[in-house]
């Protein structure tokens, strides 16, 4: 046992009652989350002594990537899990008791802003990441490289995992915190127990996990193999996270329902048990700061609260371990500017032709026009001409332009003002641009420019083909939204 700057008793994060984190580690902060703001006075005096502080701030160096200005006043929380199995009970989970201690779950929790959104991103364990050097708790440093993402914590505990997170990604967590077994199962026995859905019955000698095909409510033991068991499924931590995730997602289905909150009994339970499993960094470790982060989210809607693993795909040295795919990149890139993550939004509709202030009075077989890339993913000018064409367009030069833009850009030499509009209609949402300097009207595509569309005017029949989206648009990956039927 040790004290932090105010004297106050810590435990030793290596402590196996600190690194013995659940595969469901983020359940307790949920929980508390969700429903601490109800919490009275003394009551959240009380429950603050059942929080553990440790301050990692004095490892995690001073090479931290800066903050986008975007993210300022969001919010991200690092949740750390380890697979050390030394308890009694180790053998049930699958474990050997032998574990040094990696991370079995890294959870980043992200709050938008405006609180109008809460994103989840799991980090697969068997990830193959860069590990930076790490400063230990006695100012030595373990090098890092090339190695498993779960490594970092048998390196060098939670503040090690922050410095890869923060050195990977570029995402600066504000707050880590983390859960123990007990309190897993405290948490779910007061619920009264969470509803799972599996598609066929599962015996699992392993975990002792048994369940009939369809819905059952879990508790206890039985909830945390659910959750943990490796030996169902595929066998593979990506299953496993996506057990988690549907776990999580009925559990905030619970947590929010009206029947907690209107019990007394289960709700401090639910707190009671939250807060004892929790271990945080000194700034959020009292209830008063959770209920504060609570009140800050009070009536988020349980849809805009979504799970989203991070893409990978089998690593070529060792199928048994992933690497992150470019798309990683993207969902790292709207956490550190605070946006939606790929995915959270629905695609936007395909353009339809705006209409036209005034009748559109030159035939697209009058008009002349050069197209042009600018700064458009390749081929997008020959995919356009080629569009134009079956309107009955006139297409002269088609080239790559020497400038970048965004969207569409009509330029226009002097007369031909009446036969831009024409054009112009083809490219919804197109910035129409007088310029002496060219010749021929020309278009311009730049990034995000849009596919063309029908003219109201135009000659042919043929219809336009179904052109792919541009290669420059954010792809869309598969996020859960907290609401989601569990057996979805």
């Amino acid at each position: 046992m040790s004290t932090d700057a105010r004297g106050r008793h810590v435990r030793d994060p290596r402590h196996p009652l600190v690194s013995l984190l659940l595969r469901g580690l983020a359940t307790a902060l949920v929980a508390v989350l969700v429903v601490g703001v109800t919490a009275g006075a003394v009551l959240m005096r009380q429950l603050d002594g059942n929080i553990t502080s440790v301050d990692i701030s004095d490892q995690l160096g001073d090479d931290r990537p800066e903050e986008a200005e975007e993210s300022v006043d969001s919010l991200t929380i690092l949740l750390i899990g380890s697979d050390t199995r030394d308890l009694a009970d180790a053998e049930e989970f699958g474990g050997n008791g032998a574990s040094p201690g990696l991370s079995d779950t890294t959870i980043v929790l992200h709050l938008s802003a405006e609180r109008d959104r809460a994103q989840l991103i799991s980090i697969p364990r068997d990830s193959m990441v860069q590990v930076p050097d790490c400063i230990l708790e006695d100012g030595s440093v373990a090098p890092g490289g090339f190695k498993q993402f779960n490594s970092a914590f048998a390196t060098g505990g939670a503040a090690c995992v922050q410095r890869t997170i923060e050195q990977t990604t570029g995402v600066v967590p504000d707050h880590y915190a983390v859960v123990n077994f007990d309190g897993f199962r405290a948490i779910v026995d007061a619920l009264g127990g969470v509803e799972v859905c599996t598609v066929e019955p599962i015996d699992d000698p392993v975990s002792g996990l048994v369940l009939p095909a369809g819905t059952s409510t879990v508790a206890g033991d039985q909830a945390l193999a659910y959750v943990r068991a490796r030996k169902i499924g595929n066998g593979s931590d990506i299953d496993r996270i996506g057990r988690q995730q549907a776990f999580l997602s009925s559990m905030v289905q619970e947590v929010t329902s009206t029947g907690l909150l209107a019990r007394p009994d289960r709700l401090i339970g639910v707190l009671d048990a939250g807060t004892k499993s929790l271990t945080t960094d000194p700034g959020l470790d009292s209830v008063t700061a959770l209920a504060g982060i609570a009140r800050s989210v009070q009536g988020l809607p349980t849809e805009d609260i979504v799970f989203l693993t991070i893409p990978t795909v089998p690593w070529s040295e060792n199928e048994n371990r992933v690497v992150w795919t470019p798309e990683a990149d993207l969902v790292w890139e709207a956490v550190r500017n605070d946006a939606p993550l790929p995915g959270q939004e629905p695609p936007p509709a395909e353009p339809s032709p705006a209409p036209s202030p005034d009748p559109l009075t030159v035939s697209p077989d009058a008009v002349t026009v050069d197209v042009a890339n600018a700064g458009g993913p390749g081929g997008v000018a020959g995919e356009a001409a080629a569009d134009l064409r079956t309107q009955g367009f006139v297409v002269g030069a088609v080239t790559n332009g020497t400038e970048d833009i965004t969207g569409v850009r009509v330029l226009v030499p002097a007369g031909q003002d009446e036969a831009a509009l024409t054009v112009a209609a083809a490219f919804p949402g197109a910035e129409v641009v007088r310029d002496d300097t060219v010749a021929t009207l020309t278009v311009l595509l730049g990034a995000d420019a849009p596919r063309v569309v029908e003219v109201p005017n135009r000659l042919g029949t043929e219809p336009l083909p179904q052109r792919a989206a541009p290669q420059g648009a954010t792809p869309s990956i598969d996020v859960r939204a907290a609401d989601e039927d569990i057996c979805a």
